[in-house]
């Protein structure tokens, strides 16, 4: 029998070791516990190939919002040059919702939990609701719930609601923890990553669906705009601390934010109410 640490077996699904031990905590693959460190048996792996190694959580985000047709302003000229191409080999991939589950695990912590009422989340103003929940998806999903919630919010969201940690086959709400909101409607590429996630047959149809939707708007004014910011810019743009992103009520992230949470992750402020929030405003 092969086995391998979590970072390995994190390498191989094209995912991050905290979703890799969240796996092990749910049973989908076989693992075992030797002085303190968890050791994954490689025959227990899924059998699709890694696709791809996961984005940090702010390339992450710019992906999405690429997808909208939005630049992000936290990345350098030279990043946005290279997210572009990324996105282009994303539009030629023959299996484009793997290659994007793989490519933006770090986005959100995924949290598979059991409510025994979960349309009592639909109208809590902490969650944005994406994957299943989302009209766009085209999924059916009656008395199960998808959604974002802010890292600092999830606690609490979790004993409001009295949601508890669920197997896959329990799961009815999955929550993404995550250091900022998307906008409202969700960008598809999220929603399309959220689908992925779920592995099921029809869940990987729509997402491809999705993903070859926005890939046929082509979003190009994003790529031009990127472009066309001057040299003062780029330099700002650089020396700004990136940490994690913030967003306005709606629409697209606006910085990446210095702040950071317990434990060194980080966590954006989740509101950039004035124009010192924004990189390219500041002196």
């Amino acid at each position: 029998m092969q086995e391998v640490g979590v970072p390995q077996a994190a390498h191989m699904l094209g995912v991050t070791p905290a979703r890799t031990r969240q796996l092990i905590d749910a049973g989908r693959i076989d693992a075992r516990k030797v002085a303190g460190r968890w050791l994954v048996d490689v025959a227990s792996l899924p059998s699709a190939p890694r696709r791809g190694r996961p984005m940090s959580p702010r390339t992450a985000w710019a992906l999405a919002e690429l997808g909208e047709g939005r630049r992000a302003p936290w990345l350098r000229h030279d990043e946005a040059h290279r997210l572009r191409a990324r996105h282009d080999v994303l539009a030629r991939d023959p299996a484009p919702e793997l290659l994007l589950r793989s490519w933006v695990a770090s986005r959100a912590e995924r949290h598979e939990l059991h409510s025994t009422a979960p349309d009592g989340l639909l109208g809590d103003p902490r969650l944005t609701l994406s994957g299943v929940s989302d009209p766009r998806s085209g999924m059916s999903a009656r008395h199960q719930v998808e959604a974002y919630v802010h890292a600092d919010d999830l606690d609490a969201v979790c004993v409001e609601h009295l949601l508890v940690p669920a197997n896959p086959s329990d799961a009815n709400v999955w929550l993404h923890a995550a250091p900022l909101l998307p906008g409202r409607p969700v960008p598809l590429l999220l929603v399309a990553a959220d689908l992925a996630e779920h592995d099921g047959p029809r869940e990987l149809g729509r997402a491809r669906d999705l993903i070859v939707r926005v890939m046929a708007e082509d979003p190009r004014p994003w790529a031009a705009a990127a472009g066309a910011a001057d040299g003062l810019a780029r330099v700002r743009l650089a020396l700004q601390p990136r940490t994690a992103p913030t967003r306005a009520a709606t629409g697209a992230p606006t910085a990446w934010g210095p702040s950071r949470a317990r434990g060194g992750t980080p966590v954006g402020r989740r509101h950039a109410t004035t124009r010192g929030d924004h990189p390219e405003a500041q002196p």
